[in-house]
């Protein structure tokens, strides 16, 4: 039946001569349908056009599950509804991650920066081999403690950084000393293991006087044309030979270099005819000048001549 107004008066129609379905879109007037005539818990997600819950719209009596206040329940949300830009600037604290949330992939280059590090959190297999370079070490970080047992090689060692002490008490032997590497220089005082021995091939005549006829005042002999500057020793040897005799006596000595002691002494043969009395040889001192002090005694009507030979020295 095709619908006339003019057959009804106000009032007339009601809900049972209104059949199911038969109230179109088209039939309700803009603004129409206000709140009382909307039942509770019947808009569903897919009746809310995109973007159209604002946060005006929310009530301030909206209970708050699980979320801040103010706000939609967490029950009331579909999964994965909540977009990045949805979120307010600084909404997101500690309490809305969930632990273990935030992973490598989630942390932007440079962004963890030495304050956000704790004390000591940061163990060995965090750390990428090859990765601390020098730069990032303080001076004087690196303790004894932290260096492996024989870490540290001579190629590491900056030259003449081991002194005195640095050295341990007796830790060096011989197997440490270069050969010739002890120079006379680097022995204390009275260590005589320095000294040098040279025997000459052929004895040298440092003096050969003759016609000694009566007894000398001490007199020096250079021995610079045979032995070298620093000489300490040398090994003498003299010989008293007799060009005449009659009586008395003849003898001759090379004395040491302090006072009037005499370090070796020989006599001439007290006979009438021509003959030679050597001593035996002495290790004694010499003189920086490298002189030695000698003296002959002849008594009676006599005739002696001395010589003085050198058969060594000891620098």
């Amino acid at each position: 039946m095709t619908y006339n107004p003019r057959y009804f008066s106000t009032g007339q129609v009601t809900t049972p001569q209104i059949t199911e379905s038969a109230v179109t879109e088209d039939k309700i007037a803009n603004d129409a349908v206000t709140s009382p005539k909307i039942k509770n818990a019947t808009i569903k997600t897919e009746d809310i056009a995109d973007g159209a819950v604002t946060l005006a719209k929310l009530g301030d009596d909206v209970p708050a599950v699980g979320i801040p206040d103010n706000s939609i329940p967490a029950a009331k949300l579909a999964d994965n509804c909540v977009e990045r830009r949805h979120l307010a600037t600084g909404a997101v604290d500690t309490d809305e991650m969930a632990n273990q949330a935030v992973t490598a992939e989630k942390i932007r280059d440079g962004a963890v920066t030495g304050y956000k590090l704790q004390d000591a959190s940061v163990g060995t297999n965090k750390i990428q081999d090859n990765a601390v370079i020098g730069s990032k070490i303080p001076d004087a970080s690196i303790t004894t403690a932290k260096l492996a047992t024989d870490s540290v090689t001579k190629a590491k060692m900056a030259a003449n950084s081991v002194g005195a002490s640095e050295i341990q008490s007796g830790a060096i032997g011989t197997s440490e000393i270069a050969n010739g590497a002890v120079t006379a220089e680097k022995l204390a005082p009275g260590i005589g293991g320095g000294d040098t021995l040279t025997m000459l091939p052929v004895p040298a005549t440092a003096l050969d006087q003759g016609g000694i006829t009566g007894t000398t005042q001490p007199a020096s002999v250079d021995l610079s044309a045979i032995i070298p500057v620093g000489t300490k020793g040398v090994i003498v040897s003299i010989a008293c030979i007799n060009q005449s005799y009659t009586d008395g006596g003849m003898m001759a000595y090379i004395f040491r270099q302090l006072g009037a002691e005499y370090a070796l002494q020989v006599m001439a043969p007290a006979v009438n005819a021509p003959g030679i009395s050597n001593g035996g040889s002495v290790l004694m001192p010499v003189a920086a000048d490298r002189t030695l002090l000698w003296q002959a005694y002849v008594s009676g009507n006599n005739s002696t001549e001395l010589v003085i030979y050198i058969l060594g020295y000891i620098v």
